[in-house]
């Protein structure tokens, strides 16, 4: 499996408070949200957290997710409750586990997935927002979701409540899939057909991540931009 990465503050923050994960068999972003730079705290505490329990390589990978958001969620408000200065903190956390021929997704938030297969994108992931929402109810199409004033409000954040369900999405993988993590500072500057296009024209997933941040930013980098890519071998 070949891995790209690139995360960016983008041309409007002061801080990147996106964080992600670039590791063999697994890849993550998150989005992190809170005053006092207490985003940055967040997704930095769910991507570590990732990491150190990857040692124990999960035979039940939707298990394994489960269990672990749950962990990252409790250490996350836990915090946000004895800290004041990371009161009201939380992440959006969109990880993929690979185990043989099959991606296990845990999501929450609206940082999202894509797979790319036989020149077609497919989005795994459901945007827990209130556009999100809106669109899946059909009050609202794609391009007027990007542009929507709520388009920011999630519904569904890691670490502002005691208890998260996260969504656990099992999905085949295939020798050429290409599997595409990104914060909503990517997809908020470019659509999924743009998308598409850089990827069909990029001939590595570094190269991919690297023209997806530069896009977003010629677009006006209104949020920080994270994109993690996997290459499937």
């Amino acid at each position: 499996m070949r891995l790209g990465a690139r995360s960016d503050i983008g041309r409007m923050r002061q801080v990147n408070e996106d964080s992600f994960l670039a590791g063999e068999g697994l890849i993550a972003v998150a989005d992190g949200m809170g005053g006092h730079q207490a985003g940055e705290v967040a997704s930095r505490m769910a991507c570590e957290r990732l990491g150190e329990m990857l040692p124990v390589w999960p035979h039940d990978p939707a298990g394994w997710l489960l269990s672990v958001f749950s962990d990252i969620n409790s250490r996350i408000y836990n915090m946000s409750l004895a800290n004041p200065s990371c009161a009201g903190m939380g992440t959006t956390l969109t990880a993929a586990v690979f185990l043989e021929r099959e991606m296990y997704v845990g999501h929450v938030g609206d940082s999202r997935a894509y797979m790319l297969r036989g020149g077609q994108l497919k989005r795994i992931t459901d945007d827990h927002s209130v556009v999100g929402e809106l669109v899946r109810s059909g009050s609202l199409t794609e391009e007027e979701a990007r542009f929507h004033p709520r388009r920011n409000i999630i519904t569904r954040a890691v670490g502002v409540e005691p208890v998260l369900v996260p969504d656990v999405i099992q999905v085949s993988i295939a020798p050429g899939d290409y599997i595409i993590l990104c914060t909503d500072g990517l997809t908020e500057m470019v659509d999924d057909t743009e998308i598409l296009g850089v990827m069909m024209s990029s001939d590595s997933p570094q190269a991919g991540a690297d023209s997806l941040v530069r896009l977003a930013n010629e677009r006006g980098g209104h949020d920080n931009i994270t994109v993690v890519i996997a290459h499937v071998a």
